[in-house]
């Protein structure tokens, strides 16, 4: 009973541990769910209706953009909030509210506000993006039968995810990372479940997007009933409204970041139809494998340090620079390592996978595969380095991801058609090093300097 009882208590002794675990098992359910759903499919509905869905998962996915970067501002926010003293000054892109759990409260009605916008903007834009796509371009042919109805489930799914995503965002600033990853997880592998069943049902596209719906609606559910268990001495703190002009703060705190993000996930996302128009569509498939696979592996080794940034920051607004400085020196070490290992499993493993798992022989070659290893290990690396500057209320890396974004573009213009496939990774590692890289290497070092204690 006794080593039970320790083993239901882990996790709260070892929050970040057990972040990283929740991670790792979140990353596991996406990619048995993409395993599972891929084979099905294919085989049991048509290509026409096959194509609607995967091009759905894209529209999709473009939707829960609408975030904008207001989760991450949340999360850092809560963090430094509930560690704060009396005489903490909020300073950089952080909230004067107050501290503790009073704070707390007061950046939960912040929240619950914000994101109720969020999800009627995120409504709007489904309807929207719905009746575009229907009445140009060949994306849903007339003959598909269901589109409407799938289409509209899978948008309710996706404004109940923004709604989710609030609530999680402030659970992920408390320390309750593993709560958040473990039921993402399992929303993860209901709805790829409900969606597969359904089509090997023959039910069709309606009840595969029904069965995002019912997944999304249980997920909430679930994720409410941690948040006011996690938040239970908030519940009980005295309500103060908020200082003048927080939401215009956290606005500018948020933006940024989520431009930031969704401009350097664009940077990837553009390479494979920049390939095809460059080369053709038949190289673009190996290279598209060989990407997914390799940030896969990047993000099982990010997962460890993830979970750690909530209690940087929490140290941080605390004051206690000694805390801070033994986090962020840990953590960088460890995540480097565990970096360099995927960036090495990436190159020698990643033809067997597409192999045997992907059922794909034609993969890409030995100099482009080296490229892409390269540029996973620097990328690794300096994303660590750059997740601390943004955890520490700072954020300069505006300008260098939009000088990234455009240069990459011009130098895989300008290299691709000289040097055939290998030119992408190239275009992409050279621009990544002028600009991205290079900066967050810059400011990571500067800011261990400014919380290295003294001698």
């Amino acid at each position: 009973m006794h080593q039970w009882r320790a083993l239901i208590g882990w996790p709260e002794r070892h929050p970040a541990r057990a972040g990283a675990l929740g991670g790792w098992f979140q990353q596991g359910c996406g990619m048995l769910v993409a395993l599972l759903l891929i084979p099905v499919v294919t085989r049991f509905l048509t290509p026409n209706e096959a194509g609607v869905w995967f091009a759905f998962q894209g529209l999709v996915t473009m939707i829960g953009m609408l975030d904008l970067g207001f989760g991450f501002a949340i999360s850092r926010q809560a963090a430094f909030t509930l560690g704060a003293r009396e005489s903490t000054v909020a300073k950089d892109d952080f909230i004067p509210l107050a501290h503790g759990w009073t704070g707390v409260a007061q950046l939960f009605q912040l929240t619950r506000s914000l994101y109720r916008w969020l999800a009627v903007a995120a409504a709007m834009a489904g309807l929207a993006a719905f009746e575009i796509f229907s009445r140009f371009g060949n994306l849903m042919p007339p003959e598909t039968p269901g589109v409407r109805w799938c289409w509209y489930a899978m948008a309710a799914a996706s404004v109940l995810l923004i709604l989710v995503g609030g609530q999680s965002a402030l659970l992920n600033g408390l320390g309750a990372v593993y709560q958040t990853r473990f039921l993402a997880g399992l929303y993860q592998i209901l709805a790829g479940a409900g969606a597969a069943f359904a089509a090997w049902k023959g039910w069709g596209l309606p009840a595969m997007g029904v069965s995002f719906a019912v997944a999304a609606v249980i997920y909430r559910a679930a994720v409410g009933i941690v948040r006011k268990i996690a938040t239970k001495p908030m519940q009980e703190a005295p309500i103060l409204p908020l200082p003048p002009g927080s939401l215009i703060r956290l606005a500018k705190a948020a933006i940024p970041i989520g431009g930031v993000n969704i401009f350097a996930s664009l940077i990837y996302t553009i390479q494979s139809p920049m390939l095809g128009f460059l080369l053709g569509p038949e190289k673009v498939t190996p290279f598209y494998l060989a990407q997914k696979i390799a940030m896969a592996c990047n993000m099982l080794a990010m997962q460890t340090a993830l979970p750690q940034l909530p209690f940087f920051t929490r140290a941080w607004g605390a004051g206690n620079s000694i805390q801070a400085f033994c986090n962020m020196k840990k953590t960088i070490l460890r995540t480097s390592l565990l970096v360099a290992g995927s960036a090495l499993a990436f190159y020698f493993l990643s033809p067997l996978a597409a192999s045997v798992l992907l059922h794909h022989e034609n993969f890409i070659d030995p100099l482009t595969r080296l490229l892409m290893t390269l540029d996973l290990l620097i990328l690794g690396c300096s994303v660590i380095w750059g997740q601390y500057v943004l955890a520490s209320g700072k954020n300069p890396f505006v300008v260098p991801t939009l000088l990234n974004g455009f240069s990459s573009l011009g130098v895989t213009c300008l290299l691709v058609p000289i040097l055939g496939l290998p030119g992408l990774p190239t275009a992409t590692l050279l621009t990544g090093l002028a600009f991205n890289y290079r900066k967050c290497f810059v400011e990571g070092f500067r800011l261990q300097r400014s919380t290295r204690p003294p001698l």
